[in-house]
């Protein structure tokens, strides 16, 4: 299994990027950032039960 971290998770690279690790089950997310879209992060934080940190 493979472990990422995600910086800019709410933005368009990083949705494509979970879009890919919800397709691909040796992806384990540890943890995800975000800018100023709080409600967004703390969707993908529910869903993918990480750590998240809002730059």
């Amino acid at each position: 299994m493979k472990k990422i971290a995600i910086l800019g998770s709410t933005g368009s690279i990083g949705t494509q990027t979970l879009d890919v690790a919800r397709a691909n089950a040796d992806l384990q997310i540890l943890g995800i950032s975000a800018g100023q879209n709080v409600k967004k992060l703390e969707e993908q934080v529910r869903e993918f039960k990480t750590l998240s940190v809002p730059t």
